[in-house]
């Protein structure tokens, strides 16, 4: 199965970071491609936040505690100062979910996923 995330935001600057929730990188994940149904079960998952390039190589991935899944089916992520990504152009976000047994990708649908870091 099969997860889609939805960005709240679309642009970043390169190495920038935060030490709290009102700069953060927030979005969705839901159920369905039409981002109608959110997924509820996000506290059972470990997670990661990775960005990819277009040829699906993956640039940057943050499995510490600076992502947050939340029983509502969002996620934010606060780049500390030492887990900032240090690159810049157009990305897709990728969330991977983990828990015993199971390990499923939130992936994007029609640019939901697209986030632009600007050169810095």
């Amino acid at each position: 199965m099969v997860l889609y995330v939805k960005l709240d935001q679309h642009n970043w600057a390169e190495d920038d970071y935060t030490n709290g929730s009102t700069y953060d990188i927030s979005g969705g994940i839901y159920r369905d491609s039409t981002f109608t149904t959110l997924e509820s079960d996000l506290e059972n998952f470990t997670g990661s936040f990775r960005l990819i390039d277009e040829q699906g190589y993956c640039h940057y991935e943050n499995n510490s505690s600076d992502l947050t899944l939340d029983t509502s089916g969002t996620f934010t992520i606060t780049f500390s100062q030492n887990n900032a990504p240090s690159l810049y152009g157009s990305f897709r976000v990728r969330i991977k979910l983990e828990k015993s047994g199971s390990r499923l990708t939130a992936i994007g649908v029609n640019g939901s996923d697209l986030i632009f870091i600007e050169h810095n």
